[in-house]
């Protein structure tokens, strides 16, 4: 007898209940104004203003409403919305995405934005993991998920994509709200916000906690803080002044038991953010932006090494990072758009635990770029940048893209090109050198960088489709891709030192390997039959060659086959919504073949609905995640299991 499964019930049931709903309230179908008026104008492909079908580059759009209806309490989770995104973490403590291949355990092949301020650590590992953590899910006005390499745009480490997060504008937020959350599994949230001013000055300030117990069966409890404040202000007619600032702690239970190497411990962290961004404009095709950021994290990671208390397994340290930059949008002729810029960047560590040094490491990268669109006829559009980088260890980068769009109507879009992005080192993989002492005596030496590592190089040969269909109220996004990935920076073993007693690894150094080749295709559909129906189905297929035969043999960092992702949005009578979001994963690992997860499938539900309180607009939502059970989500070797979690929340509106 067929089986039909959790999230297919679940989906029938929705649509079958959308009908219903249709029958009962007076929606209409949405009309073919209202589907060209959600045609977005996006940022994040050039750092040119653009509709989504003339970007050089395919775009996942995800709007404040759909984060709050998809039910998330996480931005990882928000990006299983995004077509090839793989969720995960070292455990539940750290989630973490990884785009195409899970070959980041903590992100540092993804460039991470927020308001324009890069996240990713100074630290260690250059993780954006942690980084993706100082911002408030209720805080964002959009998510635009740059789906492909962009390093011609934003340089380093955009290689594998961009994730550009913007907030409200403070003046959009002016009154108060209060958010209660509280579940299983330790959930315990606690969000209020509150914002003054008007159009020409407004301030917003927001602060929050997040708990829960993370996987099922480990030691990764989470508890998150942090205080954000963002003001916007017009000193002219013609500028426009952004500042944000922010501070965040979190304490995260980490390691497992009876593993003497990572034994289980709470790593506490730090992040102080300030970022401001100044528009002038010349023109009303002329703008001038300059901007700074500045970022401080601070971790304390240290715990006694069980078989020798005397030995101190310490990972602590601080990095900043400060980033100025100015950039010109101009229009230089009917058919031609130009930005141009130029920036500064300094990265500093210091940690005696991980570099064996008492003072600070640090490199600095001079940066220009720039972006030519031409509109060659109204049906070619061609969009040619570079980014040029020079940095000071790495030396100097070039990293180009040429694509070119066909639009033969304002419904479709076809697109080609080719782009090429870098990865420069971290400061671990140049300089890490941890060293163990028993009293003043060297005992043991676990990490010596030699610092001969190179950037990594990929190449990115793109096609792509995007198409509209007003009458189905229909929208169709397919990209296909081959990627070719060279010097790709690995650990190896050195054997160049004694190990810690009883531990049994060698010492390991930093090197480049090969490379790898990447094939694949996904697409994007959103269809929506009524005015407040909305369904997502994501779909992507991949396959993955290492060049070096015995990782192929191990099934080193393989990605799903195939993976798809369903989503269904719902508006229903008397201002109840309805959401089903349903993922099935192919076997994949974050490893090798020891930790082959198998198939997995995942379905989460939410359903909301307004209520009064007082005089006071609130609603109260119970979403239920990972409806199917628990299943494991990282390494199979240890207990990394998301279970089922449910939670109940209240957000009031004062």
């Amino acid at each position: 007898m067929f089986h039909m499964p959790t999230w297919a019930r679940l989906l029938a049931g929705g649509l079958l209940l959308s009908d219903w709903a249709h029958a009962q309230d007076s929606h209409r179908v949405a009309s073919e104004d209202d589907y060209f008026a959600n045609v977005p104008v996006v940022l994040t492909a050039s750092r040119l203003d653009q509709p989504l079908n003339e970007a050089p580059g395919a775009i996942t759009v995800i709007d404040r409403n759909t984060i709050r209806l998809s039910g998330a309490r996480t931005l990882v989770d928000v990006l299983r919305l995004v077509p090839g995104y793989l969720t995960g973490g070292l455990n539940g403590a750290n989630p973490n995405a990884a785009y195409h291949i899970p070959i980041d355990d903590e992100g540092t092949r993804n460039l991470v934005l927020i308001d324009g301020r890069s996240v990713y650590s100074s630290v260690y590992k250059g993780d954006t993991h942690r980084g993706m953590m100082d911002v408030m899910l209720e805080d964002i006005e959009r998510i635009e998920v740059l789906r492909g390499a962009n390093s011609a745009a934003y340089g380093a480490n955009a290689m594998f994509g961009v994730i550009n997060i913007i907030t409200r504008h403070s003046a959009d937020t002016i009154g108060g709200e209060v958010s209660l959350t509280k579940g299983n599994n330790q959930i315990w949230d606690r969000r209020a916000r509150i914002g003054v001013g008007d159009d020409k000055a407004s301030l917003r300030l927001s602060m929050g906690e997040q708990r829960d117990g993370g996987y099922l069966d480990a030691h990764d409890d989470r508890r998150l803080s942090q205080v954000n404040l963002r003001t916007d202000f017009k000193p002219t007619a013609v500028d426009d002044v952004m500042i944000r600032a922010g501070l965040s702690r979190l304490g995260a239970q980490g390691g497992y038991a009876g593993n003497d190497d990572d034994p289980p411990r709470t790593v506490f962290s730090r992040d102080v953010h300030f970022n401001g961004v100044w528009k002038h404009q010349l023109s009303a095709t002329d703008e001038l932006q300059c901007s700074a950021s500045y970022m401080e994290d601070w971790v304390r990671d240290a715990v006694p090494y069980p078989p020798l208390p005397s030995v101190l397994l310490d990972f602590s340290g601080t990095g900043r990072r400060t980033n100025l930059e100015v950039q010109r949008k101009t229009t230089l002729s009917p058919t031609v758009r130009l930005v141009a810029g130029a920036g500064y960047k300094d990265e500093r560590a210091y940690s005696p635990p991980l570099y064996s040094r008492t003072d600070w490491l640090s490199y600095n990268e001079s940066r220009a770029f720039g972006t030519v669109e031409w509109r060659a006829t109204p049906e070619w559009l061609l969009n040619a940048g570079a980014f040029v980088g020079h940095h000071s260890v790495a030396g100097q980068y070039t990293a180009p893209r040429l694509m070119v769009n066909w639009l033969p109507s304002p419904e479709h879009t076809f697109r080609a090109g080719v782009t090429e992005s870098v990865r420069t080192p971290t400061l671990a993989e140049y300089y890490g050198d941890i060293r163990y002492y028993i009293g003043s005596v060297l005992a043991a030496q676990t990490v010596a960088a030699s610092g001969h590592v190179k950037p990594e190089r990929l190449r990115s040969q793109e096609l792509g489709y995007l198409g509209r269909f007003p009458a189905q109220s229909l929208t169709l996004d397919v990209r296909a891709y081959r990627e070719r990935m060279d010097s790709v920076i690995h650990n190896i073993s050195a054997n160049r030192a004694t190990p810690l007693p009883v531990s049994g690894y060698d010492i390991i150094d930093f090197v480049n390997l090969p490379g790898l080749e990447i094939r694949g295709a996904e697409g994007q559909l959103r269809w929506k039959p009524q005015e407040l129906i909305e369904l997502w189905v994501n779909h992507s297929v991949e396959h993955v060659d290492w060049d070096l035969p015995r990782f192929d043999a191990q099934d080193e960092r393989r990605p799903p086959r195939q993976a798809t992702t369903l989503g269904l949005f719902m508006h229903l009578p008397n201002q109840v919504t309805f959401t089903v979001i349903a993922q099935r994963l192919g076997e994949m690992t974050w490893r090798d073949n020891r930790d082959m997860l198998p198939v997995t499938r995942r379905t989460d539900v939410r359903v909301g609905m307004p209520v009064r309180v007082g005089d006071v607009r609130a609603e109260l939502s119970y979403t239920v995640q990972s409806l199917e059970g628990a299943h494991p989500v990282f390494l199979v070797r240890e207990p990394m299991q998301l279970g089922l979690r449910s939670f109940v929340q209240l957000k009031m509106e004062l």
